[in-house]
């Protein structure tokens, strides 16, 4: 094998571990913050949640119109964390991050505790989808986030 061909192979090679445009591969950065969001969740801290979201992001719950930026979001929070006997379970099904680095979704499914309207406790699995976009400052923020429930959605208003 020639030099040229040689520098050519180690730069392919190099380029197969090669960090996401910004840093820390995204990655890892992604898988960090979802873990982070779910503590959140976990704590039932509105405020936290709301955090992740970016000024004008936009919530698409189940059954319920679009919620449209952060602080209406911390509102949607409110209400869902409030839900009597609430606890949610959520695994991580997948991060895929753009070539280009500055958008990525995560994906997973869940599954939330609550009781019903009708006083009995209720299972809801389902799954959910989250794209996230980098800011300016090189943190992500979720730009859209959606779930939706296997099951016909219960009452809990």
């Amino acid at each position: 094998m020639n030099k040229c061909a040689a520098l050519a192979a180690a730069l392919a090679l190099s380029s197969c571990s090669a960090e996401q445009p910004g840093g820390a591969r995204a990655d890892d950065q992604l898988r960090s913050l979802d873990a982070k969001l779910g503590q959140a969740i976990d704590a039932k801290d509105a405020s936290a949640v709301a955090a992740f979201y970016a000024d004008d992001a936009i919530l698409m719950p189940t059954a319920e119109p679009v919620v449209r930026g952060k602080t209406a979001i911390a509102e949607e929070w409110k209400h869902i964390l409030a839900i009597p006997a609430f606890q949610n379970e959520s695994k991580l099904g997948g991060v895929v991050v753009a070539s280009g680095g500055d958008l990525a979704y995560t994906y997973g499914s869940y599954r939330s505790r609550l009781m019903g309207e009708d006083g009995k406790l209720v299972m809801e699995p389902g799954k959910w989808l989250t794209i996230w976009k980098k800011q300016p400052d090189g943190g992500w923020r979720i730009a859209v986030d959606t779930y939706n429930t296997d099951i016909p959605p219960p009452d809990h208003k």
